[in-house]
Parts: C-alpha cells; structure tokens; sequence
C-alpha cells in the first residue's frame, strides 16, 4: 500500500517564506487561518533551511525530496498557486539527499508519541523478544527474567 502525503510543504510554513524572529510575509494566507508557525515548527524550519543551503536548493524543494524518499511514499500531493511555486515543488525531484541530511530532517520532524510508544520503546523489546535477535538486532533479556530459573 502507497502513501499520498498531502500539504507536505505544512500549507506553506516549509516553503522558505517563514522564519524565525521576521514578520510573516505580506502576500500569504495560512498565516491569517493556520497562525504562525510555533517553536516546534521553527526548528524544523531552521534544520530544512540549513539542508537547502547545504545542497544549493529551495527549503521546499528538500522538503518535497525528502517527503518522497521516505518509505512507502508512492507519489507527493503538491499544491502550488504559482508558476513560481510549481517551479519550485518541481525542483525537488532533482534533490539528492545525503544519509546525514535525512537523519537530520528525520529527527526534527519525528513526531511526539505518547505513552505508551516510549515505554514500549524501552521495555517492549526485553519483553517481546526476551534475547532473540529480530532484524539483525539484538534484544536485551528482561531482567526479572534473568533472575529466575524458571523458563516457560
């Protein structure tokens, strides 16, 4: 199954226009509906715009790029108003990002899960797989499990 991401460029905030500590352009309307961009998005904002620096890019095409090559991703849903701003979406298929690149996009914009994702995250392993390796990784035996001598 293919994934469609919609509003990949988060209704303009990740089109270059936004930044930190600067007034929100003139010419825009998600300011007046969707509000400014918070501190959470600034970061991504901030990162994005130092990759686009980094590979010569607009911020929007690196994000475009980055949203296709993310797994299961079959096709991008843009929305440009624009020559200019389809131009510029355009421009993002011929963006290559590097591994150090991705991680980076990969780790601002990585959602904030609540419980129990992190509890999973720490004990489901030890519980799950109780030692087994699963995708080449190893996982940690519970330790109350160590303790006994008891096996199932």
């Amino acid at each position: 199954m293919g994934v469609l991401p919609w509003s990949p460029l988060k209704s303009g905030c990740l089109s270059g226009r936004y930044r930190r500590g600067q007034a929100d352009p003139a010419d825009t309307r998600r300011s007046a509906v969707l509000g400014r961009p918070g501190e959470a998005q600034f970061t991504v904002i901030e990162a994005l715009a130092a990759v686009a620096a980094e590979v010569g890019a607009s911020p929007a095409a690196v994000a475009l790029s980055w949203v296709q090559h993310r797994p299961g991703v079959s096709s991008t849903l843009i929305g440009p108003r624009t020559l200019g701003h389809l131009e510029s979406n355009l421009a993002g298929l011929d963006v290559e990002l590097t591994a150090e690149q991705t991680a980076t996009l990969n780790e601002v914009s990585a959602p904030v899960l609540n419980l129990p994702y992190d509890l999973n995250q720490q004990v489901g392993r030890m519980l799950k797989y109780a030692g087994a390796t699963v995708d080449g990784v190893a996982g940690p035996v519970y330790p109350p499990l160590l303790q006994s001598t008891a096996r199932y």
